[in-house]
Order: C-alpha cells, then structure tokens, then sequence
C-alpha cells in the first residue's frame, strides 16, 4: 500500500494514539444479513444509512442517497433514478451487487439495470453498504461492494400521502398503507412520478409498487414480499453516445419472495429459507418514432431458493448458506440463453477477549462457467469500548454478463472469449465513536486481473469492443468518515464529512467506455441544523474530481416545517450554484427545485 496518499496513514495513526484510552459507550446496531454481530462489534467495512438519516437528507430517490456517501460513485444519465450506473471504489457498474431484504436482484443481462430494483425511500428501514473484500460472502457481482436494502414492516396503522411538484414540469405522488393486527403486519407502497425533462427527449415516468407482509404462525413468521418497477424514458445521448438523440427505453423490474426465520428452542440456531422469483425486462429502440430502424427487447428470469443458517455456540458464531438458481434470457440480440447456478458460502467467528477472526469462503458453479472458489479473512481489534481496528483480506470475481459476451451492434460488439474478472483486495479502518463524535478511517488495496471494459483501439473507430482491459490493475485509495453531533440550546445538529480518494497504476492503451473515469477525490460535507421542534434545514456540498481530469462543485438545500403533526411541507433546492456538469459525457440539469407536501393518518 505504498502508494497510498500519507494523509490516510497520519489520520490512522493520530486516531490510534487520540482515542486509545478512551472509556466505555454502550452502542449497538445489527446491519450483518448473514452473521447477526452489532455494529460496533463488526470487522466488516460496513456503512449502515437509517431511514432517519434519509429523512433528513435533501433526496427523493435512492440514486441520490448514495451519491452522498464516501467511495459510491453514481453516474446518472437522467432525473431521479430513471436512469442511473452504480460504482463502488473505483469499479464498473457491473461490479456492485444490490440485495433487498438478503435477495439478490442483480440482472444477468447487464450491470446498467442494477438500479432498476431501486425501492423507493419511503418502504426502506435501512441501506447496507458492505465495501471491500467483506462483500464475498454474497458471490457474483460482489467484486467491488454489496448494497443491502432492508425494508420496512408495519409498525402502527398509518397511511402517509405525498404530493410532488417541481422543475421541468415534475409532479409525483406517493402513497404508503401499514396495517398491523396482532398476528399479521402489511405495508404496500405506490408512487408515480412523471417529469418532461430537463433537455430534449429526456422524459420519463417512474411507477413503483412495493407490498410486504408478516404472518405470524406459532414461533416464527412468514414474510410474503413484492415489488415492481416501471421505468419509461427518453435516453437522449445515454450510454455515451452523445449523437444518438432519439433514443428511448423502457424497464421493468419485479420480485416476489417468500421467507421465514426457523429459531431453535435454545435459541442457538437460527435458519432462514427464501424462495425467490426476479423477473426484469428492457425494451430499447434507437429511434424513438421509428422502433422498426433497430429495437432490442430484452426479458430475463430468475428462478431460486436459498437457506441461510446462523449458529452461536462455545467457539463463537458460526453463518453459511447454500442458494441454487436457474437463469434464463430471452432476447432478440442476445439470444436465448439459460445457466444454473449454485452458491455456498462459510464463515466462523472467534473472539478471544477484544480479539475477533473470521475466516470464511465463498464458492459458486455456473454450469456455463465453471466453478469459482474465494477465501478470505476478517480481523478485528478493539483497543478499548470506544476504538476498534479492523483488516480484511480476501477474493472476489464476475463472470461477464450477457451483453459483455454477445450483445452486437454496429457501435458495440460483445465478446465470447472474455475472461472472468478477479481481484484480491487488503483493508485496514480505525473506529471511534462517542455520543457525539464517529470516525473512521479506511485504507485499501485492491489488485484486479482480466477487468472488462468497452474499449476502443483508436477514437477513430465505430465500435466499442468488449475486452479484458489489462492483465492486471492495482487500485488504492482511503476514506475518511467523521459526524459530529452537537448542541445549541434545546436543539441538537448534525455535521457529516466524508473524503475518498482513489488511483490506479493502470496505464492507458486504449480509449476505455466505462472503467478509468472514477472519482479520485470525492469530498461530501452535510449539515442538518433543528432550529425549532417544527423546522429543520440540511445543506449539503460536493466537491468531486474525476480521473480524467472533470471538476464540479454542487450544493442542495433542503427546508422542512411540521404544520402540527399531520402535515409536513419540505421544499428542495438541488445544483443552487448552477454549476455547469457531465456524468457519462451528459450533461446534468442546472439549479432546480421540488417542493413536497406530505400527510400522516
């Protein structure tokens, strides 16, 4: 880790020596969906974001929330998540794993679709951001990350209305029902979302319909979940072809699952079967009043079951799980094309004192693949109630996706030859926290075999060809997370800072589509201020500085007044230093704003 910028190592080292005799706070938080250790307990590189953090935020998608946090990278090529790409530390969109509820929800077609299963805020409890060689555990995709979205149950009965309007003649409405009874808990969600856009052909309207519910049979619970997503948007110049004006596109996204958690009479035994179905769906045409000029449809299915098990016994705690899936495709440009896949995965923790290890491995087989087997290690070391020291070490891989192996046309050629992707990652984090201070410091190293990209040989050439970029490309980089909770009278504010930095020693041969123009540095500062029980303001600035050379600055502002306790209007300022900006060579809207009038029963 060498290269590593030294700022990282003096903030470890100044943590180190600061905090080190520190006394004892009592904090928990379980965030693990396969080895249940509080938060403070845990030696992964865990970033949990509560649906009061969100609430606070001055957001209206999932898209959004995760561009405020340290080392996500999200490139959007539209408004509110109608169309967006999602990167962890440097990575491709293709190397990040979404989970809802423990689920996976990835798209074997292309990692562009990820964010198709985005929920909407108002069903989320919290968002799981597992980063680093820790996300092993949860197989392909997780080269880079996993994103847990853990979503609400019932708690009372109440029903919330929203009503949206905003720039680019934008309008939404949300509705959310909870109904709980003594043995069953509901909740479902609706939600439209239309807007004109903010330039040519960039439309769109968002419908989501989300329901859960909880059944309760004797000593556990039957958990029925639902989701679908409709995405509908003008694709104006997306997917870097800036000359394509006409595009259009539209995604479906729906999931039903089917859980349980089995406990045993001593309680140290825990196991939670899941039977799943995600279905997803693309339609694109490269003319939007001419579908017959070139079309794609694209349907996907995946079809599975997994078990999950946790055991607490006499040398610590023990997770592993087995799933097995069958994927299919259906496509006119990709083919028909169908895998079975199975996964298994280990790990036992031992704590010794302030000491913790976890070993663990991680083993999948596709039956058009091979097999793939990745170990790896969790460490953790707590020097007192208030620090803790952390290193993981460990495997990850992805198999090519169905676009990156056949997709063909005349500006972009997939590739059946590509090799899947590898990489062995090393990290290192300091810990502290009190009532009113969190740190923490990361550093990490990550060195990756076979990366896949859409490369092209010359600027000159039509078409964007699948490679295996380089033989192998080392990525280092260091976050720094810091919030600080204080007091002015009665009231209590929050100041939230973030830094992340990257690079890597790769060394460009070819023009890259996708994988070189990662955030080097990316600086989030957020300040949420209470200035009454009824009003409440968060401002929030970026600064980010691109690989390749793209600087900006952004700045938001959100107000919220509580009119009684029914009625809540918030009014949002997004870019207010109407910066001019690009993400995938697009550029994004000037100043805008959305006022949102909500009502509680």
């Amino acid at each position: 880790m060498s290269s590593i910028k030294p700022i990282f190592l003096l903030c470890f080292l100044f943590c180190f020596h600061l905090f080190r005799g520190q006394n004892n706070l009592e904090e928990v938080v379980v965030s693990s969906p396969r080895l249940s250790v509080p938060f403070s307990d845990d030696s992964k590189s865990v970033t949990v974001i509560t649906a009061e953090q969100i609430a606070n935020m001055p957001v209206t998608s999932l898209v959004d929330v995760l561009r405020f946090q340290a080392g996500v990278d999200v490139l959007r090529q539209g408004l509110e998540g109608s169309n967006a790409d999602i990167y962890l530390r440097g990575g491709t969109y293709s190397q990040v794993l979404l989970l809802i509820d423990g689920i996976r929800v990835d798209d074997p077609q292309t990692g562009h679709h990820t964010l198709n299963s985005a929920l909407p805020l108002d069903v989320i409890e919290r968002i799981e951001i597992v980063k680093g060689p820790a996300a092993r555990i949860y197989g392909q995709n997780a080269f880079t990350g996993a994103i847990n979205i853990v979503t609400k149950k019932a708690s009372s009965n109440k029903t919330t209305v929203a009503v949206a309007q905003g720039s680019f003649e934008s309008n939404q409405i949300n509705v959310t029902e909870q109904i709980q009874t003594e043995k069953q808990q509901h909740i479902a969600h609706f939600s439209l979302q239309e807007s004109d856009g903010y330039r040519y052909n960039t439309d769109f309207k968002n419908l989501h319909l989300f329901t859960k519910s909880s059944f309760a049979t004797g000593t556990s619970n039957i958990d029925l979940m639902t989701m679908f997503t409709e995405r509908k948007f003008g694709a104006n110049g997306f997917y870097r072809a800036v000359t394509a004006t006409e595009q259009y596109e539209e995604t479906q996204s729906s999931l039903i699952a089917l859980s349980t958690v089995l406990v045993s009479k001593n309680q140290n035994w825990s196991w939670t079967p899941r039977l799943f179905w995600k279905r997803g769906q693309d339609e694109y045409v490269y003319i939007r009043n001419n579908p017959s000029f070139f079309r794609n449809i694209h349907i996907t299915n995946r079809l599975g079951a997994s078990l999950d098990a946790k055991s607490t016994n006499l040398w610590g705690a023990t997770g592993f799980g087995v799933e097995f899936s069958r994927v299919n495709i259906q496509s006119n440009n990709l083919g028909d094309k169908n895998r079975t896949i199975a996964h298994l995965f280990f790990e036992h923790r031992f704590t010794v004192g302030t000491f913790d290890l976890t070993p663990g491995f991680a083993w999948s087989n596709y039956s058009d693949m091979g097999g793939f087997f990745y170990p790896g290690i969790d460490m953790g070391y707590r020097l007192s109630d208030r620090v803790k020291i952390t290193y993981n070490t460990g495997y990850t891989y992805r198999i090519p996706t169905y676009t990156d192996l056949y997709y063909q046309s005349t500006t972009t050629k997939g590739n059946v030859n590509l090799q899947p992707e590898k990489a062995l990652s090393h990290e290192m984090s300091m810990r502290y926290k009190t009532l009113k201070w969190s740190i923490e410091t990361t550093v990490f190293q990550r060195d990756g075999e076979n990366l896949i990209d859409f490369v092209k040989q010359s600027p000159d050439d039509v078409a964007w060809v699948a490679e295996n970029i380089a033989k192998q490309i080392r990525t280092v980089g260091g976050e720094l997370n810091a919030v600080w909770k204080y007091s002015i009278g009665k009231q209590q504010h929050t100041l939230n800072l973030s830094y992340a930095y990257l690079q890597d020693d790769y060394i460009k041969t070819v023009y890259s589509k996708y994988a070189l123009n990662f955030l080097k540095h990316d600086v989030n500062l957020q300040l949420t201020k209470q200035f009454s029980s009824r009003f409440s303001s968060t401002a929030a600035y970026r600064y980010a500085k691109r690989a390749l050379g793209d600087t900006y600055q952004l700045f938001n502002l959100q107000l919220n007044y509580a009119l009684g306790s029914k009625w809540n209007v918030s009014l949002q300022g997004r870019n207010l230093f109407n910066v001019t900006y690009y993400e995938n060579l697009i550029s994004m809207p000037r100043a805008h704003g959305i006022l949102t009038l909500r009502y509680s029963l």
